[in-house]
């Protein structure tokens, strides 16, 4: 049964973002509108911390435990936030960040990286790849968890390809709030279900995947990681609604990935907008959420401590 919370975000989502859906882009309008986040979604709980990083060129938010860690974390989380690659922010997404943190009880790195037009893919690309380096610096022993939402959900994904085919030590786990897999926009989700979305129209869809793209393949692997090869990726935890238009981008990236030996766990809900976990502030059903990404986390560190060799699991 939707929440009657979810019932009103679903209508001020249909009043204030895709009634503007079909309109040309205005990138002033829009980052006005996300740069200055409500107060309730800037709030920092009690037990919480949240800390400016500049690490080189890249500039994080992190959020952790407000207590001081005596020992090193076992898990650390990059989080890449949604916005079509040409708005959002950290900040927008500091509710994210702090579920996230707290349902793994682990450091949150919300990643600042560059956006579109300015900086048109593969810049998101790069900025991530570097991030993930920095953090598998930073904490060598630690196991990192790689998260998003929408365009960060597709770019954690493309990461942890990019990780893979470097050579890199791979995330632990993959956790990604109805990713946008698929620039080329071929799913028939996004048609279906262009009435009862409460976010986005097929065309705005399209006029974003362009902007980021600058004239790119939409079917490069890097920008679209429905084309990818998913093989060897860590578990995946993906969260879509059965009524946005980008259903079919998280459906047909959980079959694919199935298909080349990954485990999918999918939670799929009626009547919620898109990202609908990112909302954990405003809606019970985003709580609900991070207390499932919590017990995906346990499931995973339950098999990663049986799987160990004894020595390893005594030490």
């Amino acid at each position: 049964m939707l929440s009657w919370q979810a019932w009103c975000l679903n209508l001020i989502l249909r009043l204030t973002l895709k009634r503007h859906g079909d309109r040309p882009l205005d990138l002033k309008r829009i980052r006005a509108n996300t740069n200055n986040p409500p107060r309730r979604a800037l709030h920092i709980p009690p037990g919480i911390r949240v800390e400016d990083i500049r690490d080189g060129e890249l500039s994080f938010d992190l959020v952790d435990r407000s207590a001081p860690r005596t020992t090193p974390p076992k898990t650390v989380v990059l989080y890449l936030h949604g916005g079509g690659y040409f708005f959002g922010s950290p900040k927008t997404h500091r509710q994210a960040l702090i579920g996230m943190a707290k349902a793994l009880d682990a450091p949150v790195y919300g990643l600042d990286y560059r956006l579109a037009p300015e900086h048109p893919f593969p810049a998101a690309v790069d900025d991530a790849a570097s991030a993930y380096r920095r953090l598998l610096a930073r904490h060598p022993d630690a196991d990192i968890v790689l998260a998003g939402d929408s365009a960060g959900g597709g770019l954690a994904i493309v990461t942890a390809c990019g990780a893979r085919d470097a050579g890199l030590r791979m995330p632990s786990a993959l956790i990604a709030f109805s990713p946008w897999t698929d620039l080329a926009n071929t799913g028939a989700s996004l048609e279906a279900n262009a009435k009862r979305c409460a976010m986005f129209t097929p065309g705005g869809v399209r006029r974003g995947a362009a902007l980021y793209l600058g004239g790119a393949d939409p079917r490069d692997p890097r920008a679209s990681p429905l084309y990818a090869d998913l093989k060897g990726l860590p578990p995946m935890l993906l969260f879509a609604s059965r009524d946005e238009v980008l259903l079919d981008d998280t459906r047909r990236l959980a079959e694919r990935a199935r298909a080349a030996g990954v485990t999918v766990d999918v939670m799929l809900r009626d009547r919620l907008p898109h990202v609908w976990p990112i909302f954990l502030h405003l809606i019970p059903e985003g709580r609900e959420a991070f207390h499932t990404v919590a017990a995906f986390a346990e499931r995973l560190a339950t098999r990663r401590l049986r799987a160990a060799p004894a020595g390893n699991a005594a030490g």
